[in-house]
């Protein structure tokens, strides 16, 4: 038979490996959760050392493109400034040159003011003119031609007019064509 004492000292030693297991089991998951706590610090550094890194590439494409849109934009201006100019000193000559004759009588100067960009089959035909045309096509003959009439310097004039906004146009797709090309490439004049 067990003795008393032996169950006490069975219960004892139970009790000691019992607490040197719970012990150990303790200094495992603490030392597990001080790696765990270091790998999650550690991530976190990382993370915010990317967010950063992140950032500043963010922030240094946003500067380089704004020097970009400056530059084209600078470009532009010049470019519209040149336009103005030239039409100016275009106009100057147009005027110096031309003589004030008639070149287009009312009646195309008419279908020419209202002519449509999308022309629709009821459309295709040229727009009456206001006063009555007589039997041989002319304007009847209480109506004066040379006031409605286009003349060579308004020809010229609108012809002026038509290669400025031209260029200016062909300068601003110019620039968008620029911006939208990779840094550098194909850039044109």
């Amino acid at each position: 038979m067990i003795s008393v004492f032996d169950k006490v000292a069975a219960t004892i030693f139970m009790l000691i490996g019992l607490v040197i297991g719970i012990l150990m089991t303790h200094g495992f998951y603490v030392a597990e959760l001080a790696d765990a706590r270091t790998t999650i610090k550690s991530l976190e550094l990382q993370r915010s050392t990317d967010i950063e890194s992140t950032n500043a590439a963010a922030l240094n494409r946003i500067q380089i493109a704004n020097a970009r849109s400056d530059a084209l934009q600078t470009k532009l201006d010049i470019t519209a400034q040149r336009l103005t100019i030239t039409q100016s000193e275009m106009q100057r000559e147009i005027h110096r040159n031309t003589t004030g004759r008639a070149c287009l009588n009312q009646r195309t100067v008419s279908m020419l003011n209202n002519r449509t960009a999308e022309r629709s089959t009821t459309a295709s035909m040229p727009t009456p003119v206001s006063e009555p045309v007589a039997a041989s096509g002319t304007i009847a003959s209480d109506t004066n031609i040379e006031d409605e009439a286009a003349t060579d310097t308004d020809i010229a004039t609108w012809a002026n007019i038509v290669i400025t906004q031209y260029s200016t146009c062909k300068a601003r797709l110019d620039a968008l064509i620029a911006w939208h090309l990779p840094s550098g490439a194909g850039q044109h004049d």
